[in-house]
């Protein structure tokens, strides 16, 4: 490896980590606050928020490697534009975009590093965080709803509002919307069910508005009432090994395709085959999830590098404003291209590496511009000495 290489490699490494350690704080500086409420507010354990926190941590590094990747090779080779060492490398004759490439060996560890995470940390920790969101909702029911904020149920088919929710899981005041009905109550009690995902309402001394048809109205006064919510996601059993398809290494969600298309075989009709569809597609966008998400350091740190060479000067600033934008724009295509993919609108293959196709599209005409102009100073330069 050449000494310039190395140069670039020292100057990328300590940006990197500067960067990974801003972004991770930004990220979890609004679950902290979630998390210091329930505490003050919900009166959840200590003990039990702090690992909450640390099992959220895996997935935030996950995340933010390859905005780092991004923001660090912008100012990398911002200051060395903004020093002119980009100008007199090329006063030299050196090949600039075969120095952008001498990052590509320290992103092939960050590759390893980002794949690792996803494929075994960040799954055990997912697992991990809903074993312990299970037992708060055991333990305080309430947790998962606020006072005075109106809020949908998981299966978007409850609205439900809460005046007061008092320490003992009791409350004060409480209204649910559900299809044609309204339910009020002065008082009740929230429970928590068998499973961590369900939440029984028991009202007291209310009343239900049914609209029946033709405009009409129903009114039934009632002493006692429970209903059941639907708060989190639904897992068949409640056993600790069962895991949603975030919780799953490759491994686990290749084996969970192939059951689901046993579990299918020989069922041909349209609807069976559609839920088929949409099941083996959210297993499989997991799957390039974790795999297109770590790919997308190598797309960073060329594109990184090429914006950072065209800069006339560099600041940290600067560097976090340009990857923040490109990287909402790339998260808001891998969140469109997720939806589309679990719904069974799409390929897997398709939307969740489209935001990749087009960040490597976009590298390839910025470097042969690149190549161009340095193509076209190196001619200028040769004329010049002709003509002396």
């Amino acid at each position: 490896m050449k000494i310039l290489d190395r140069m670039i490699i020292r100057e990328f490494i300590p940006n990197f980590f500067s960067s990974l350690a801003i972004l991770v704080f930004v990220l979890i500086l609004n679950r902290i606050f979630e998390l210091i409420n329930m505490i003050v507010a919900k009166h959840v354990e200590v003990l039990i928020v702090v690992k909450l926190f640390l099992y959220n941590l895996p997935f935030i590094v996950f995340l933010t490697i390859p905005m780092s990747a991004l923001v660090a090779s912008i100012i990398t080779f911002g200051r060395l534009s903004s020093d002119f060492e980009v100008a007199a490398m090329r006063s030299a004759g050196i090949n600039i975009v075969r120095r952008i490439f001498a990052l590509f060996a320290f992103s092939s560890l960050l590759f390893v590093a980002a794949f690792f995470m996803a494929d075994y940390v960040v799954p055990q920790a997912n697992h991990a965080v809903r074993n312990i969101l299970s037992q708060i909702v055991r333990m305080r029911p309430a947790v998962s709803i606020e006072e005075k904020v109106m809020k949908w149920s998981y299966d978007n088919k409850t609205r439900f509002y809460f005046e007061e929710i008092n320490d003992d899981n009791s409350f004060v005041g409480c209204r649910i919307f559900q299809d044609n009905s309204a339910i009020s109550c002065k008082s009740g009690r929230i429970v928590g069910g068998k499973n961590e995902h369900e939440v029984f309402i028991s009202m007291d001394d209310g009343r239900m508005i049914e609209m029946c048809g033709g405009g009409d109205f129903r009114t039934t006064d009632f002493r006692e009432m429970v209903v059941k919510m639907k708060m989190s996601e639904t897992i068949e059993e409640n056993k600790a090994d069962e895991r949603g398809d975030r919780e799953m290494s490759i491994a686990m969600l290749a084996a969970n395709i192939k059951a689901i298309e046993e579990s299918y075989r020989g069922k041909d009709s349209r609807d069976q085959q559609e839920r088929k569809k949409k099941s083996v597609y959210r297993n499989l966008t997991e799957i390039h999830k974790k795999i297109s998400i770590s790919f997308g350091v190598f797309a960073f740190v060329l594109l990184g590098s090429i914006i950072g060479v065209s800069l006339r000067k560099s600041s940290l600033a600067l560097g976090f404003t340009i990857s923040t934008v490109l990287f909402v724009i790339y998260y808001m295509m891998l969140v469109l291209g997720e939806q589309m993919s679990d719904n069974g609108a799409a390929n897997p293959a398709v939307t969740i590496w489209f935001p990749n196709y087009l960040t490597s599209a976009l590298c390839g005409i910025l470097l042969f511009r690149l190549a161009n102009r340095v193509e076209t100073l190196g001619f200028k330069r040769i004329n010049l000495r002709r003509k002396r």
